[in-house]
């Protein structure tokens, strides 16, 4: 299932493929796209618990602070990354 959360150029994607705890997430983003945004998005989609808390990780970077957009990150326009629990909200 695609996620193309805006449709424009190719050239303004950013396709993801994402490690989750409920199995992989394959989408497209613009690059404008906040970290916050993507990460709300990919819980939704696999199904994950609302109450713990997520960081999205390209290898071993922590895309942190999660207001910024993917371009900030100068990530490619094909990417794997990992989306890791970090806490419960319980």
């Amino acid at each position: 299932m695609s996620h193309d959360v805006h449709k424009k150029g190719p050239d303004d994607d950013i396709h993801v493929e994402v490690a989750t705890p409920n199995g992989v997430f394959r989408g497209s983003f613009r690059e404008t796209t906040k970290i916050e945004e993507v990460i709300r998005i990919i819980v939704k989609d696999r199904d994950l618990a609302d109450g713990d808390a997520f960081q999205l990780y390209y290898g071993e970077t922590l895309l942190e602070p999660v207001q910024r957009p993917l371009a900030s990150f100068d990530l490619p326009h094909n990417v794997r990354l990992s989306l890791v629990a970090t806490g419960s909200g319980v």
